[in-house]
């Protein structure tokens, strides 16, 4: 048994409701101030609906990650998790699982993460040039820039965690290699 499945339902219930506030608070604040301030920026007009777009796009994302992740739970406790048995057999299953979600859903999520991407770094080019103009309303430029630095830096951290473990495990590979090598090559007297 993992740790994960010894969660307690009402430990479960708070996670979920938590992670849901915390990832909800954000786009309720730049729909509200996006739309309370929408005539509060003459040199760059575009910037407060860019709040609200944003906005749209990360209720988006995590709907789709919410209908992703409830596939691939649905597809969990129809089809158990093979305990015991082959590697392939435990390869085949998380592959099944994984592919629970139908290509559309994972499609729909790389589309909304790349239109949010794009978004965010229009932000920054937009904000940073209403920062030295200074006819927008602070609220909304300090709020977008933050916003776009903030997902900016997760976005690279998630590159770099990425590129982390793509290199660790092709240098996991080459070492297996490395060891199959030796014990080709090498000859032990068993006593």
């Amino acid at each position: 048994m993992t740790g994960i499945s010894k969660i307690s339902k009402r430990k479960s219930i708070y996670i979920l409701i938590i992670s849901n506030i915390f990832f909800f608070i954000i786009p309720l604040y730049l729909i509200v101030i996006g739309i309370w301030k929408l005539t509060s920026c003459p040199s760059n007009q575009l910037l407060p609906p860019l709040m609200i777009i944003l906005a749209l796009l990360i209720i988006a994302d995590r709907l789709l990650f919410w209908w992703r992740l409830y596939n691939e739970t649905k597809f969990e406790k129809t089809f158990p998790r093979p305990s015991a048995g082959s590697m392939e057999r435990l390869k085949t299953w998380d592959k099944n699982r994984a592919s629970s979600s139908t290509r559309s859903i994972l499609c729909l999520v790389w589309l909304v993460r790349v239109m949010l991407l794009v978004a965010v770094i229009t932000g920054i080019i937009w904000t940073s040039k209403e920062i030295w103009i200074n006819q927008c309303d602070p609220l909304i430029t300090i709020s977008v820039l933050f916003f776009c630095a903030f997902f900016i830096l997760i976005f690279l951290f998630c590159i770099l965690g990425s590129i982390y473990v793509f290199m660790a495990k092709l240098f996991r590979n080459i070492e297996q290699t490395y060891v199959a090598c030796l014990n080709r090559l090498m000859i032990f007297d068993e006593k």
